[in-house]
């Protein structure tokens, strides 16, 4: 074979060569993206996550929530005044509401929630059964006053927990509602000490 056409020929086949190479490369479907490594799957998860002070958190402030609920009952029967009376219904529907999530969140994380035994009697500034039992033998305005006195110090109490969950929560709906607890029980303090003067 004459040189000029060897040449000629090879051309030909490298550029089919290169042709056939390009069009396998084309109909090749895209490949699907890696999934990330497991170390990064776990730092996404952890920032949608919670805190040790997020689980601490809703403990206490469930338990704060059952005794203020154990505070008001009384009142809404024996309240001197509609003002202490509507109070301790409201704090009764909004106490309940908020354990109720409180409960959801540390079911989500695998946390104890405290059972109805344990009331937090080691937990400074928090109404005690003692107090309770106290206003039992009141009635009236003297009622309403020692009853509202005692709430304002609970709730005092509620507002420095919050504030600590707000500082240091990571679980984003914990901190909203510390936020919201500071908000509220703060008015509520300053309405009742107005009330008191």
């Amino acid at each position: 074979m004459p040189q000029q056409r060897t040449v000629a020929v090879l051309a030909v086949l490298g550029f089919q060569l290169v042709a056939g190479c390009a069009a396998v490369s084309q109909a090749q479907p895209a490949q699907p993206a890696q999934p990330a490594p497991p170390a990064a799957a776990a730092g996404a998860a952890a920032e949608g996550g919670h805190a040790e002070s997020d689980v601490t958190f809703s403990q206490e402030m469930i338990v704060h929530h059952r005794k203020t609920i154990m505070l008001a009952e009384p009142a809404v029967e024996r309240g001197g005044s509609a003002y202490v009376r509507d109070l301790a219904r409201e704090l009764i529907d909004g106490e309940k509401k908020d354990i109720t999530q409180m409960t959801s969140w540390l079911r989500s994380w695998k946390a104890e929630v405290p059972d109805e035994s344990h009331m937090g009697h080691d937990m400074p500034g928090m109404v005690s059964a003692d107090d309770v039992e106290a206003l039992k033998g009141l009635s009236g305005s003297a009622f309403d006053r020692a009853w509202l006195k005692a709430l304002a110090d609970h709730l005092d109490a509620g507002v420095k927990m919050s504030e600590v969950a707000q500082a240091m929560g990571r679980h984003a709906p914990t901190v909203k509602l510390a936020r919201r607890l500071v908000e509220e029980q703060r008015e509520q303090v300053a309405a009742i000490k107005e009330r008191l003067a």
